[in-house]
């Protein structure tokens, strides 16, 4: 099986880049074991045509377009308000 293509949001990366070395490192790791088999990491979200990976207190919501191999990360924060927006 192919590995999926990360594709960042210009408002995901900057918040990725605002967030401590240690988080931002973590996060990114993860994003690459996601890129390889992204359906065994990740949570549907109902309501809405997104999943949710779950990284110590952050979470990064994203699109998986399977038929392209593409995952679009929408948004990074902290778990208690990225859901806030959606």
């Amino acid at each position: 099986m192919p590995d999926y293509a990360v594709k960042w949001t210009e408002t995901s990366a900057r918040l990725l880049e605002k967030m401590e070395s240690v988080d931002a490192e973590r996060i990114l790791e993860k994003m690459k074991l996601v890129s390889k088999n992204p359906f065994h990491y990740v949570k549907r979200l109902k309501g809405v045509p997104l999943y949710s990976l779950r990284t110590g207190k952050y979470r990064v919501i994203m699109s998986i377009e399977r038929e392209n191999l593409v995952i679009l990360v929408v948004d990074v924060g902290n778990r208690k308000n990225v859901y806030d927006e959606l």
